[in-house]
């Protein structure tokens, strides 16, 4: 059994010579009825006109003049192509004809000359089989004057010869249309496919590790080109989601690191010193505290995760935002003092919600302590509750380092942090999270930065009916 190949190329191939070859035989059916058509209503013309001409004849010059045309058309043509048969019918006699005998079956006209009522308005026109031809007759009868019928007849031989040539050379136009077409839609299908073709090879080039391949095939078309932009655009961000989870690992170890670090020196200090047990109680609640650390870790970007993929089984009740809020502002009001920063709250009374509390209390305590954290000594934090008609806009303003224009699309990406020393306490969780819950909840935050100037975080919120 022949297995054919089920490329793309192939296909088009398959569908380009078939259409071909379709057109193809529609055209030449529509060819061949239209000129056979045209050729029998130009016969049938030819044939009354004769009528005509002999009815002129016989009005002009008298019965002598159309016998003696009868007998010069009968002289000067050949016998088994014409029929010309003048009928008297009132005497019921033949007046003069061709000559017959290559006629044999015409008699069957004979029927027509008996339908002079008929043929005095109408010439009856009739095709007949005649036994001692190939190809059958027209003939028409038609009365000439009174009591005067004649006949005239032509064989179909010509116009049949005519139609055979053209189904022969349809044929033959036709088997070698087959490799033809087939070449043709070859070319063209290579063609249409030669883009798909270099999208392929840049896939497979990107999949071996090229992070730097793009295809570029302007030559192809539109449809081509936009297939070839989407694949440059996916594998752009393909690019950029490595070189980001490179970053994240990167970040990743470092926070594990430091922490486990800590705990084996710790641990390594106990070993060393087992005469002081206060010594080991400080080391063990050292480690326990760097533990802590590492299990909140971990624990935030689960949380995060399941926010995100939207499997949380928290479950949402009433909330007065506006106290949940006022609680967190009055815990972090030491730190403020402690650093000497003005912290002034703005508060709308009687805000509520229908949302996950703890995860609220996180998100809001995140925003703050962010705050807090990059405002230096003497700075300015300004925190806002404003309700409008289906939102609350939580705004935290600081006079804080600022975020870099370059770093601000990216400061709710999990891990990242401005600090890239990664000095400061953190591990690149809290913005994340914070927008996670936020989005949540069914709504998000949106940051304003200027370097050295502050940032504006703002959380939005809808307002969802109470239970």
């Amino acid at each position: 059994m022949i297995k054919f190949p089920r490329t793309l190329g192939f296909r088009l191939t398959q569908w380009y010579t078939s259409a071909f070859l379709v057109c193809l035989v529609v055209a030449f059916i529509g060819l061949y009825v239209s000129l056979n058509a045209i050729l029998n209503s130009r016969m049938d013309d030819d044939l009354r006109e004769d009528i005509a001409e002999f009815q002129d004849w016989l009005t002009e010059e008298g019965l002598e003049r159309v016998i003696e045309e009868i007998r010069r058309e009968a002289a000067s043509s050949d016998q088994s192509e014409i029929l010309l048969r003048l009928y008297d019918k009132k005497n019921k006699r033949m007046i003069t004809s061709s000559d017959l005998s290559d006629w044999n079956g015409a008699e069957l006209a004979m029927a027509s000359l008996q339908r002079a009522d008929i043929l005095a308005s109408h010439p009856i026109l009739e095709t007949i089989k005649l036994s001692e031809q190939e190809y059958p007759a027209r003939i028409i009868s038609g009365v000439i004057g009174p009591g005067i019928i004649l006949q005239v007849g032509e064989t179909l031989e010509q116009k049949e010869e005519m139609m055979d040539l053209l189904l022969k050379v349809f044929a033959g136009m036709f088997f070698v249309g087959i490799p033809l077409a087939s070449g043709v839609g070859w070319l063209i299908a290579r063609t249409a496919v030669k883009g798909i073709e270099e999208v392929s090879r840049a896939a497979k080039d990107l999949g071996m590790g090229e992070l730097d391949r793009r295809v570029s095939v302007e030559e192809h078309g539109d449809e081509i080109q936009t297939l070839a932009d989407s694949f440059n655009a996916m594998a752009a961000r393909i690019k950029s989601l490595i070189l980001e989870m490179r970053e994240m690992t990167d970040n990743i170890a470092h926070d594990l690191r430091s922490p486990l670090t800590r705990i084996r020196a710790m641990a390594e200090i106990a070993q060393s010193h087992p005469e002081s047990s206060k010594d080991n109680n400080k080391t063990a609640g050292d480690i326990l505290k760097e533990c802590d650390r590492l299990m909140h870790f971990i624990n935030t970007t689960l949380d995060m995760a399941e926010m995100e993929a939207g499997v949380t089984h928290t479950k949402k009740g009433p909330i007065h935002y506006s106290e949940l809020i006022a609680d967190l502002c009055e815990f972090y009001e030491p730190v403020a003092v402690e650093k000497s920063i003005i912290f002034s709250v703005s508060i709308a009374p009687n805000c509520q919600l229908m949302g996950d509390k703890h995860n609220l209390q996180r998100m809001v305590a995140n925003l703050l302590d962010n705050a807090m954290k990059y405002t230096p000594t003497g700075g300015r934090i300004c925190v806002e509750l404003i309700p409008s008609p289906q939102e609350f806009h939580l705004t935290i303003t600081d006079t804080g380092v600022g975020i870099p224009f370059s770093d601000q699309n990216r400061v709710f990406d999990r891990f990242f942090r401005c600090d890239h020393s990664r000095s400061l306490d953190g591990c690149g969780l809290g913005l994340s999270f914070a927008r996670s819950v936020a989005r949540a909840h069914g709504g998000d935050i949106v940051v304003m930065s200027e370097t050295a100037k502050g940032s504006v975080f703002t959380c939005i919120l809808p307002i969802s009916p109470i239970a």
